[in-house]
């Protein structure tokens, strides 16, 4: 949730704010792609060598750090800005995912180890849905009410119908802006839940091994 959540965010505010279009938008996701493909084989050399909730809860924390950078974004932010942020949300996502799979496939029979994968990947869609749904009308609610909080604390002194629009257009900018940066905070946080969460998991050893060697 708090991954899909947020990320879904990232190409709307480059094109909304930061006058980005599709495919520069879709250019900021070059270096998490990259991330994503470092990060994966260095936790995956981690299998049977650490234990697997202190991989994920490392890993889950590090992706909420890099989520948490998002909040500082604003109209001045570059595309550095973005792929920083995207880049080590990804290395953290990709470093426990290995990890995570097999947490899963330690706990059933090797028979069904096909099922319990797409099992972990039907959750994984059904929260990132949730979390898209939750933040954006978060997103949207907390827009709504910083545009009124903005406004009674604002004055204008002037009557030019221009300097009016450019007055309503800053408040707007100003909710907007304070949302995202809201949002991503909870998103964040979801990250950080989820991390503390992980060192909970209990996989055994020895049966953790087995599976690794099969694979």
């Amino acid at each position: 949730m708090g991954l899909m959540g947020g990320i879904f965010l990232i190409p709307i505010f480059a094109q909304t704010f930061l006058g980005y279009d599709a495919t520069q938008s879709g250019y900021l996701f070059i270096p998490m792609a990259a991330a994503l493909m470092l990060g994966a084989p260095l936790g995956g050399a981690l299998t049977g060598k650490v234990k697997p909730n202190y991989v994920i809860a490392a890993s889950t924390f590090v992706a909420a750090v890099g989520i948490f950078f998002f909040s500082y974004l604003e109209p001045k932010s570059t595309g550095l800005d973005i792929m920083l942020p995207l880049a080590l949300m990804a290395f953290g996502l990709g470093f426990g995912m290995a990890q995570r799979t097999n947490a899963i496939a330690a706990v059933v029979p090797t028979e069904e180890i096909g099922v319990a994968s797409s099992i972990l990947a039907l959750a994984r869609n059904i929260a990132g849905a949730f979390g898209i749904a939750i933040f954006g009308t978060i997103l949207t609610n907390v827009t709504n009410s910083n545009v009124l909080k903005i406004s009674s604390l604002s004055f204008i002194h002037s009557v030019d119908p221009s300097v009016y629009q450019e007055y309503i257009s800053l408040i707007i900018l100003k909710a907007q802006i304070s949302a995202y940066a809201y949002v991503f905070l909870l998103a964040s946080g979801a990250l950080f839940i989820g991390a503390v969460l992980a060192f909970w998991i209990k996989v055994g050893k020895e049966r953790t091994d087995v599976h690794v060697m099969v694979e």
